[in-house]
């Protein structure tokens, strides 16, 4: 990203009022109805700058217009963390609200956020303090003005505006206004997001009874961790990935997986634990993961993986100590994981790093930037071919 460009994005939180009437009782001498609660709801615009915009909502609350007392529509201690592009022109619900006249609203994020440009690179800003918004402990709260009143023909948005977030890489920082629509019509096409229904794609760090750990490389809603612990049970449906070719892939239950296998995982979010409907191996290509013992690392080692356009040249440099390959002046680290295809002559096959040719040939090399555990950026491959 170029300093001399400010970036802006808009996030939305949506608050839409629908009726959720739990029973009305009534009784000869009079009756009592329950309290009508609005549903509350995040989304987000399609933004050019980035791939990624992560933010984490720990609070979202209401002051009422009568006494001032405050409602909280959303609570979590551990927050929720979104990656935002994923919610675009779709709407993610977030708590409820009971019906009334509110005078303000206060949303409570994580001070720091994440944004990902679209050449892979990772942004850590903050978020900067101003007369809207001020921070202290690691969050930052934004007060929003304005008065709405919540009824069960309305809908009420909270918008962090595209023209007023702003980001200035010369302090680092994010600039956020958000403002209150108290109509937001705007949103009636946006489709909803059942609750807690996600999608995980990632890659199997470690495999135990009853489930498995997943490193995360993208999903519809992203946790604090990188690693996510994903349950199954005898419910869940385990298969090849749609995309791929053929019908049947080998793989049945959790007793066929592998660490080191790509995977995409559907199912719900219970706060700490993602409980999972399927799983299906992400690629031909991944079923034979982690056959290798060298070298002595894992691609589950690394964060922040984006998978960036392929290398291809006629030659190629190989580093046996580092376990490492140059192609074309970028050197990409090898994990056990790593697949490595070997064609010579008429033979094919598959070969683990300690047996790659020092003599150079055609290759080709398919592989991420991430983050070391000392978030130093390095790239990781996942599949190399050579051709002698």
């Amino acid at each position: 990203m170029k300093d001399s460009k400010v970036t802006r994005f808009r996030m939305v939180v949506l608050v839409t009022l629908l009726l959720a009437v739990a029973g009305l009782l009534y009784s000869c001498g009079g009756g009592d109805t329950t309290t009508r609660t609005a549903s509350v709801y995040i989304t987000d615009d399609v933004t050019d700058a980035y791939d990624q915009v992560i933010v984490t909502i720990y609070k979202v609350e209401f002051v009422n217009a009568v006494d001032n007392s405050v409602v909280t529509a959303f609570e979590s201690a551990e927050g929720l963390t979104y990656d935002l592009s994923e919610l675009s022109g779709v709407l993610e619900k977030l708590g409820t609200l009971p019906e009334g006249s509110y005078s303000a609203v206060r949303v409570t994020v994580g001070e720091e956020l994440l944004l990902v440009d679209k050449a892979g690179d990772v942004i850590k800003p903050t978020f900067s303090e101003n007369a809207w918004t001020t921070c202290s402990s690691g969050t930052c709260v934004i007060d929003i003005p304005g008065a709405s009143n919540v009824v069960g023909t309305e809908r009420v948005v909270l918008d962090f505006d595209l023209k007023q977030f702003v980001y200035d890489p010369a302090t680092n920082t994010v600039t956020a206004k958000v403002v209150l629509d108290a109509d937001g019509s705007d949103y009636d096409n946006y489709l909803e997001i059942k609750e807690d229904d996600y999608e995980l794609k990632g890659i199997v760090k470690t495999i135990a009874t009853g489930g498995f750990d997943l490193t995360v490389l993208k999903a519809d809603f992203i946790p604090a961790s990188n690693v996510v612990t994903v349950l199954t049970d005898d419910t869940v449906r385990f298969t090849c990935d749609d995309d791929d070719e053929r019908a049947v892939c080998g793989i049945s239950s959790i007793s066929d997986l592998q660490v080191g296998m790509k995977v995409e995982v559907d199912g719900t979010w219970n706060g700490t634990e993602f409980v999972a409907t399927s799983v299906e191996i992400d690629g031909d290509d991944d079923i034979s993961a982690a056959v290798c013992d060298l070298p002595d690392r894992s691609v589950t080692e690394f964060t922040s993986l984006t998978v960036q356009p392929d290398l291809e040249a006629a030659a190629y440099t190989f580093d046996a100590d580092n376990y490492s390959i140059t192609v074309s002046g970028v050197t990409v680290l090898i994990t056990k994981e790593t697949r490595i295809e070997y064609e010579s002559g008429e033979t094919d096959q598959v070969i683990c790093a300690d047996q790659i040719p020092l003599s150079s040939g055609n290759v080709e090399v398919e592989y991420y930037k991430a983050l070391d555990s000392s978030d130093n950026t390095v790239y990781v491959s996942y599949k190399i071919e050579i051709e002698d």
